[in-house]
Formats: C-alpha cells, sequence, structure tokens
C-alpha cells in the first residue's frame, strides 16, 4: 500500500471514529494504550477531571471531541459549541448552561469543524459556504456556521433521545394523553394527509415518525429531504427497510421530483420539513394520493393554507394566488401543533381537522382536541365533507373504531367552546 493509501486510510478511519464508528474507536484507543504500555513513563501525565481516563484524555484531545465528549457519555436533547464556550442542555429544561470548561484555543474548535466535514465534500465549509449539517452514526446531528455568516464558529449538536416510535412512549413522556392513545393510532391508520406544526425542539419530525410507525407498514413510502438525512426510517424501522425509499435533493429541484414519485409506486410521501419549495411534492402528492406526512414551523393553524400557498408562488410569478390557496387549503386533513414546555417535555398542545368546500371556496378549521386547564380535551365533530371521504376510502372497522374512540374521550373531557372557524379564500373569517 503507497503513502496516499495509507494517508487517505487512516483519514477515513479517524473521521469514522469521530462520527461515531464503534470499532473505528476502538483501533485508535488501543493503539494509544500500547503506546502507553511501552512508554510507561506518559503515564503520569496531568489530564483534565472530565476525561476518564488518560487514554480518552488523549484520543478526545487528538482526534475526537475534546471537552465536547462530555457530552457524548451523557447526551442531553441539545448541546452547543460558541466560539470557545461549552453550553449543554439539561434535562427536565429547554436552556442550556454554560459549562466550567472550554476549548483552548478557536483552533481546537477549527480541528473539531474539520474532522466533522473530512470526508463528505458536500458537507464542507469555506469562504463561500459558511454553514453545513452533519449526520452521525449514532443519530446526532451537527449543525456549523461559520464566519462571517457567524461572528464566531458555532456547532449546534442536536439528539433524539426518542428511540421507540410509539404512541405508548409518546404518552409515558407526556406528549399525548395516555388515554388517547388508541385514539391516535386510528386516527394514524385513516391514512388522511398530516402536518406537525410548532416551534423548533417541539417534538415535530419525532412525532411524524410516530405516526409513521402506526400505519400499514407494507405500505411504501418515499421520503424527500433538502442537505441532509434527517429523518432516518430505515434506520429506525430496520424491519420496514425494503418499504422506504429515501430521497435528497437541492432545493431547485424539489419541484421536478414529483415524477420520481409517481414512478416509485409509492403510497405516500413523507417530507420532513416544510421550509420552501418542499410545498410543491406534498400538494402534488395529495391531488394524486392520501396520506402525506410533514412538519412545518407555523403557530397559527388557521393560517397554515395561506402561508402555505405563499410557499408555493415563491419564484413564480406567473402562478394565480387563489389558485395556489385553493390548492394548499385542499392538502391538508390535520394540522397537529406541538410546543415544548418549560420543563423541556414535548407535548401535543392541539389537533385541527381542515375540510374544503368547493361551493363556497373557503375551508373549516374544527378543533378535534385541545390541551387546556391542564388536561386534554376533545370535540369529536367530522366535517360532513371529510367524513364522506373517509367512507369511500376507509375500512368501515377502522373508520367506526376511530369514531367510537373519538366518541368517548369527548364524553370524559368535553372540550369548552369549540370554535370551529370558516375561513374564505377570498380572505376573512365566516
Amino acid at each position: 500500500m503507497g503513502a496516499k493509501a495509507e494517508d487517505d486510510t487512516f483519514l477515513l478511519r479517524k473521521h469514522q471514529a469521530m462520527i461515531g464508528d464503534p470499532s473505528a474507536r476502538y483501533a485508535f484507543l488501543e493503539r494509544i494504550r500500547e503506546f502507553l504500555r511501552d512508554e510507561p513513563t506518559y503515564r503520569r501525565t496531568q489530564y483534565p477531571t472530565y476525561y476518564p481516563s488518560l487514554e480518552e484524555a488523549i484520543f478526545e484531545h487528538v482526534y475526537g471531541f475534546g471537552p465536547m465528549s462530555v457530552w457524548f457519555r451523557n447526551p442531553t436533547e441539545s448541546a452547543t459549541v460558541n466560539g470557545v464556550d461549552i453550553l449543554f442542555g439539561v434535562h427536565g429544561k429547554n436552556t442550556k448552561e454554560l459549562q466550567p470548561f472550554r476549548y483552548g484555543s478557536i483552533e481546537e474548535v477549527e480541528k473539531l469543524v474539520r474532522t466533522l466535514t473530512l470526508k463528505d465534500p458536500s458537507t464542507q465549509v469555506n469562504q463561500k459556504h459558511n454553514w453545513t449539517q452533519v449526520d452521525m452514526l449514532d443519530g446526532t446531528r451537527v449543525t456549523i456556521f461559520t464566519p462571517p455568516l457567524s461572528e464566531s464558529i458555532t456547532v449546534i449538536f442536536r439528539q433524539y433521545l426518542l428511540h421507540t416510535y410509539t404512541f405508548e412512549e409518546e404518552a409515558r413522556m407526556g406528549t399525548i394523553d395516555p388515554e388517547s392513545v388508541l385514539w391516535w393510532k386510528l386516527l394514524s391508520r385513516l391514512m388522511l394527509s398530516m402536518l406537525t406544526t410548532g416551534h423548533r425542539r417541539s417534538g415535530k419530525t419525532t412525532f411524524l415518525k410516530v405516526i409513521y410507525g402506526a400505519r400499514d407498514p407494507n405500505l411504501d413510502v418515499l421520503t424527500v429531504e433538502r442537505g441532509t438525512f434527517e429523518a432516518h426510517l430505515r434506520r429506525d424501522f430496520p424491519e420496514r427497510a425494503a418499504h422506504i425509499m429515501a430521497l435528497k435533493s437541492e432545493l431547485d429541484d424539489m419541484e421536478a421530483l414529483f415524477p420520481a414519485f409517481l414512478r416509485s409506486d409509492a403510497h405516500y410521501i413523507l417530507v420532513p420539513e416544510i421550509r420552501s419549495q418542499e410545498v410543491h411534492l406534498a400538494i402534488q402528492s395529495r391531488e394524486r394520493a392520501d396520506g402525506w406526512l410533514g412538519s412545518y414551523h407555523g403557530k397559527y393553524a388557521e393560517n397554515i393554507p395561506l402561508e402555505l400557498a405563499h410557499l408555493l408562488l415563491e419564484g413564480k410569478a406567473n402562478l394565480d394566488f387563489r389558485s395556489a390557496y385553493i390548492r394548499t387549503a385542499q392538502s391538508i386533513d390535520v394540522v397537529i401543533v406541538m410546543r415544548e414546555t418549560a420543563q423541556g417535555t414535548k407535548r401535543v398542545q392541539a389537533v385541527y381537522a381542515y375540510a374544503y368546500d368547493p361551493e363556497r371556496e373557503g375551508f373549516t378549521v374544527t378543533p378535534w382536541m385541545r390541551y387546556e386547564g391542564g388536561r386534554w380535551t376533545y370535540y369529536a365533530h367530522v366535517p360532513p365533507r371529510l367524513l364522506e371521504r373517509l367512507q369511500a376510502n376507509v375500512e368501515p372497522g377502522v373508520l367506526k373504531g376511530f369514531q367510537d374512540e373519538f366518541q368517548k374521550l369527548a364524553e370524559t373531557d368535553p372540550m369548552t367552546q369549540p370554535n370551529v372557524q370558516r375561513l374564505s379564500i377570498g380572505g376573512g373569517v365566516r
């Protein structure tokens, strides 16, 4: 093997060890142990107390994350390196705390960034490309900002700590009402087009995966993402891998991807985050098949079709606004509003059903569930047009089970003042 090949192999193993490959990490630690056995005088070397051993200290300082490795031994939901300072998220809170240790210099942080982005040209940062995302093998998502976009180098680590994607687990975590588990399962099986919405860290993507997990495992699904793979359905549902097609596309190619969806024979599409042109795929999917899943950063449920219409029109001056608004209003069946509490718990705050009325050129927004007064409440009204569609497309037993469970919840915990909204495409509430 030539010198260049050896260097390339070393760099590859270094990168693998950095992003969490256990065998690569073990290989480096074993080499360090051998060196210390051969050179026992170095065993008296002083090292920071936040490392569990001298071998770990050497590995993390030379090849690994340095002081950030403390977080990986006991991860919370997120951590940040801001310049040389380090902040860890805290269990039970939605804030981060400054740590008593930090990087020795900005050069050490630059080395951290270089190692994380080493082997994939699409994730590297430079003077023209000042931010990127890296997916680690353990599911950690790393977002990197560099000057001149940011004042100093900023590295944000996020972990999805929920590894059991079931409604039972969501109930245990306090995200949903424990009494509503069966209702959620049946709702997922209705194959409606469902959107999770809320601020960052509210649990939107995780909840989408729970809905996916409750659906028929034999249905083929296509996931489409931008920049980096984030949903990781194949990793988290390995028994369904043969039915999962994961695509990654640049923003400009999003709209042109739909013919590929049609040729893929997928039953529905999952868009982990609608930020811009991803909306084209979601709407076209709804127009040709039921059941698309997606997430969106929105706050007011009644405004979501309008906001998606504006996204649909970005860079499309030839499109008619009214037609775009009608398409987005028709494309959504259910919106799930999520939030993170001050204690760091993810919670489903509300669920709304949408029903478009072509005769009135408007749509209704019906609250199905709402968290109020410290409890979840329910309003078991299925809009007539939505019910008509369900009766035509859903197995009678599933639909009846959903309605029966819904009525039971609404009788036990009825919603006060449901306030069904009727909105006109022309604008305003009717």
